[in-house]
């Protein structure tokens, strides 16, 4: 035992150093999320010829929603167009004809595009056809996009972990811990549960993923245009294999269960253990081609990663389902004499690989200490890592206690636990799945979020955010932080004139912490109006030492957010949020 525990050791002590040089050699990644780069109209032009078409052009080739194009008029009412597509031989750009002659006034154009790691990418802008005219007070765009559909796709993806977790942990367990439990039919039940909650997810990932992109509601899942979508993505193929593979994997099962041998020798167990590895590696692949993984210059090294790191959390918190549901229950110490022990080494090596493929992904994803605590997708990573460390003090206890009760003394081995400890033993398992379904659920969250380093890079939400009440008449300084060096802190003061439907002007200082003008790199600002899904819609500031000013139609009444990024030094900027109600 204590030979094995070494060896164990050494090996979550030498992965971890692995790890460690890889993510200081392997060059910096530059994100790949699809960026507007050019439109026509354009953002904030005046034409005094109605256009014939909304054409797009993204940074990165784009995939787009029936409804991923809007047009709202002056009155803030929504203008049918044509169905948006690509141009010819050109997937980075998006192009939807109008349906007749566009009126004077000013129009809003807000799209949503799903970008190269199957995660939504939107934005808006503004443009002004002949004389701006008046604007109807009160006129607000249609609540057309409900949103449903994102709660549904997030369960979805919970189960898909959560059931793979199972598939693969119980799959694993009875190959090479626990042989004759497959016979038992707990076991049975909890592999097919496994299974069916797999494949019943993937199936709903597929429904849902149109609704979710289009932000539309539940009740479009089986809507043609959307399945279409789906399919054009890299996540719908991919949902498409694990589909296949899932299905092709059940004659598999069939033969686990009905023919393993319950006591295999040496090399029909490492055979078999190999073999359902081998799966669902295939079957971990089909997320890391669609996430983030895939993204960035190493995304060749990075899938990989990723599949290690999900297989080797499958099978411990799988493993442990299996443990704890399905085989301390039958209280068969001859069985859990040699399946606790070989569990718990097994648990080991998983944690290890978890470590050292969880560290690579978080220099990767994640960039920098700071953007762990100013990012959501940073602070949500907090939290999972702080559970697993839990679980790790969990896994820790248990092996201790394996030690106890199922070690040798001298020449002898031990005789077991009694039943009393048996089942304090059992209470600490249930008491680690539960941790484990949480971080599932955190694991399926951060799939969905823009990592922290692109969140920087791109300065949607970048740290420290810092939120304001409404601006009153007169402005009150927003304070903000980031980083070290002379314009590491100060203040910003925005005005935006007048506070109503139509043109306007924002005017944006920025201060030191004595009310001096503060000279810094770089300023970016967009507004958004939450309340209505529009936005961003970006603002060109011109200016100097400490004093900018942009031009920008406001097309709709309401509480909408200024978002500024003030940038400090070449890899530090602040993000302050301030929030302007414009009238009608």
């Amino acid at each position: 035992m204590t030979r094995t525990r070494t060896r164990g050791t050494g090996l979550a002590v030498l992965l971890a150093g692995f790890a460690t040089a890889v993510s200081l050699v392997v060059a910096s990644p530059a994100w790949a999320h699809a960026e507007l780069v050019n439109a026509v109209p354009a953002n904030g032009q005046i034409y005094q010829d109605s256009p014939r078409t909304l054409l797009l052009q993204f940074t990165d080739p784009v995939t787009v929603p029936p409804d991923g194009v809007r047009l709202f008029g002056p009155d803030g009412a929504r203008i049918g167009i044509g169905a948006p597509v690509h141009r010819v031989g050109d997937d980075t750009s998006v192009e939807a004809p109008l349906n007749g002659k566009l009126a004077d006034g000013v129009y809003t154009v807000s799209w949503r595009v799903v970008s190269s790691d199957s995660h939504p990418v939107q934005g808006a802008y503004t443009f002004t056809v002949g004389t701006p005219g008046s604007q109807p007070a009160g006129v607000t765009p249609p609540g057309d996009r409900s949103g449903d559909a994102a709660t549904a796709y997030g369960a979805a993806r919970w189960a898909a972990f959560a059931g793979f977790a199972v598939l693969l942990g119980t799959a694993f367990y009875l190959a090479w811990c626990w042989p004759a439990g497959a016979r038992r039919r707990s076991a049975r039940r909890a592999l097919w549960a496994g299974w069916g909650a797999s494949l019943a997810a993937a199936i709903a990932s597929g429904l849902l993923y149109g609704p979710y992109l289009a932000d539309g509601d539940v009740a479009s899942a089986f809507d043609p245009r959307l399945l279409s979508t789906t399919w054009a993505t890299g996540l719908g193929r991919a949902l498409g294999v694990r589909v296949a593979l899932l299905l092709a994997a059940a004659p598999a099962l069939v033969w686990l269960l009905n023919r393993y041998p319950d006591a295999p020798d040496r090399r029909t167990r490492w055979t078999a253990a190999a073999a359902v590895l081998a799966a669902a590696a295939a079957l971990a692949v089909t997320w890391s081609i669609a996430n983030h993984s895939v993204t960035g210059e190493a995304g060749g090294f990075a899938v990989p990663v990723d599949v290690v790191h999900l297989v080797a959390g499958s099978v411990w918190l799988g493993g442990l389902v299996a443990l704890a549901v399905t085989h301390v229950p039958t209280r068969d110490a001859v069985t859990l004499r040699v399946a606790v022990p070989r569990f718990s080494h097994t648990a080991l090596v998983c944690v290890a690989l978890i470590a050292a493929t969880g560290l690579f992904q978080a220099w990767r994803q994640v960039g920098s200490p700071p953007a762990l605590f100013a990012t959501a997708y940073g602070r949500v990573l907090l939290v999972k890592v702080a559970l697993v460390v839990v679980l790790v003090a969990f896994g820790a206890a248990a092996r201790g206690w394996v030690a106890r009760h199922y070690g040798a003394v001298g020449n002898r081995r031990r005789g077991g636990p009694d039943p009393h400890q048996l089942y304090a033993f059992y209470r600490r398992l249930l008491a680690e799945m539960g941790v484990g379904a949480v971080v599932l659920g955190l694991s399926a969250a951060l799939v969905a979020m823009e990592p922290a380093r692109s969140t920087a890079a791109t300065a949607n939400t970048a740290a420290p955010a810092n939120r304001a009440a409404p601006v009153p008449a007169v402005p009150i300084p927003v304070p903000f932080s980031a980083g070290s060096g002379p314009a590491s802190r100060g203040a910003v003061l925005l005005t935006v004139f007048p506070p109503k439907v139509g043109p306007a002007q924002l005017h944006l200082s920025v201060l030191d912490p004595n009310g001096a003008p503060l000279n810094v790199p770089e300023v970016h600002a967009a507004m958004t109006l939450t309340d209505r899904d529009l936005g961003p819609i970006p603002v060109e500031l011109q200016g100097a030492d400490g004093h900018y000013i942009g031009q920008l139609n406001l097309p709709l009444p309401g509480r909408w957010q200024a978002v500024l990024t003030v940038r400090t030094t070449e890899t530090d900027q602040a993000t302050v949020r301030v929030v302007v109600d414009v009238s009608a």
